[in-house]
């Protein structure tokens, strides 16, 4: 069950992401385009790029976790035995769903100061809020996805793209 909503979310982040990214190259392109040929940049371009930034990092973190392609240094799980192996992805997902669940609960107190002065943006004056609020359901996703994943590890179920050594015990 996991495994078929999770192609769904999965396909929603990355239309998210790729559109967004689509986004910030035309607002660059327009920006350049309008300062370098006609004195007159993208009003507010700049800011709408940082903000699209921001959110495809987010929306990129559940897809992350969920591939586990968090950066390793491999010095000493190479050498790892399947069940030391087996015991340290344990740890490391259990750290992982600390960590994320800690950054999305900074991000909506975050999100709820910035609601409750109402700030905008410099430029455009777009609600910052609605921004830290998106990035904290991300981040809360993410940490979710971590959970899952340390229950799949415990159970001994091997990472998605396990190497054969990786899925032996």
């Amino acid at each position: 069950m996991f495994a078929r909503a999770w192609t769904w979310v999965e396909r929603i982040l990355e239309v998210i992401m790729a559109t967004f990214l689509l986004a910030m190259a035309l607002i660059t392109a327009a920006d350049v385009v309008g300062r370098y040929f006609f004195s007159a940049p993208l009003p507010g371009g700049y800011e709408i790029v940082q903000y699209l930034m921001a959110l495809s990092v987010f929306a990129a973190l559940p897809l992350t976790t969920r591939a586990e392609g968090h950066l390793t240094i491999s010095l000493l799980t190479d050498r790892m035995g399947g069940r030391a192996r087996r015991l340290h992805r344990v740890i490391m997902l259990f750290v992982i769903t600390l960590m994320l669940a800690f950054l999305a609960w900074r991000m909506g107190v975050q999100a709820d100061h910035l609601a409750g002065g109402a700030e905008l943006s410099g430029s455009l004056g777009i609600p910052l809020a609605q921004v830290a609020y998106a990035m904290t359901v991300l981040a809360w996703l993410a940490a979710a996805v971590s959970a899952v994943l340390v229950v799949q590890a415990i159970g001994g179920k091997p990472p998605a793209k396990a190497k054969p050594e990786e899925a032996v015990e």
